[in-house]
């Protein structure tokens, strides 16, 4: 029952003359799951743990092979789901431009690294700067995967991602030309922002897979929403 709820996205009153199941006691359910699934240790460090070295280097050689980029780690990008009993109180820090109460997931494609929580309220440069990709980079743990790949005869040692324009410009990022005038710097924005493309394709397949985050979530905790998503990421990871 929970994983229909979670897969179709329906609602707990679904069930209530077939299962004889209130809706709070649905919710319940869809909470010991999704908070069961997170916290097994052999699944979350399976299928949500910190790639290696050389998961870096399958990584990197997947997107070569497919976008034609050396040494790129994937796309970053951020997208909202909807928090449908979001506390009146609490509407003016989850309430952002959408006009409704939602919580930021920020992902890399293939979701190596997914970090949620954050308010609706926030943009992308605000979710960034709060992000744990961030404070690997900051301390140094990101270095661990880094390896030397070429780029046209020249040796780079960086990996980089692929993100839009509000983003700041560090040696890690590789953005779009935002003014483009020559036919290489057109070129190269048209190629970027396709190739960037794939972290709205992943976020559009995991909605898909779970509808429940595609329609409005009717948990009424944070902390629910935070495992029914990095749960779902999960479930998406080991298929």
């Amino acid at each position: 029952m929970a994983m229909k709820m979670i897969c179709y996205g329906v609602s707990g009153n679904a069930f209530v003359d077939y299962f004889q199941m209130g809706e709070t006691t649905t919710r319940r359910c869809v909470s010991f799951l999704t908070k069961g699934l997170v916290s097994c240790r052999p699944l979350a460090n399976q299928y949500l743990r910190r790639p290696t070295k050389s998961d870096a280097r399958n990584i990197v050689a997947m997107h070569e092979r497919v976008h034609k980029i050396p040494g790129m780690m994937g796309s970053l990008d951020v997208t909202k789901v909807h928090w449908k009993r979001c506390p009146t109180a609490w509407k003016g820090q989850f309430q952002g431009r959408e006009k409704v109460a939602s919580i930021g997931l920020e992902a890399v494609t293939t979701f190596w690294h997914a970090a949620v929580e954050f308010p609706g309220t926030l943009n992308d440069i605000n979710i960034w700067e709060r992000s744990s990709l961030y404070e690997s980079m900051i301390d140094g743990r990101h270095e661990e995967l880094d390896f030397e790949f070429l780029v046209d005869g020249e040796v780079f040692d960086k990996l980089i991602y692929l993100v839009d324009g509000i983003y700041p410009p560090l040696t890690r990022f590789l953005s779009s030309e935002s003014d483009p005038h020559t036919k290489l710097a057109f070129s190269f924005a048209q190629d970027q922002e396709s190739h960037r493309k794939d972290a709205e394709r992943g976020f559009g397949v995991l909605k898909l897979k779970f509808l429940s985050l595609m329609h409005p979530i009717n948990l009424h905790h944070k902390d629910d929403i935070y495992y029914l998503v990095l749960a779902s990421i999960l479930m998406h990871n080991m298929m």
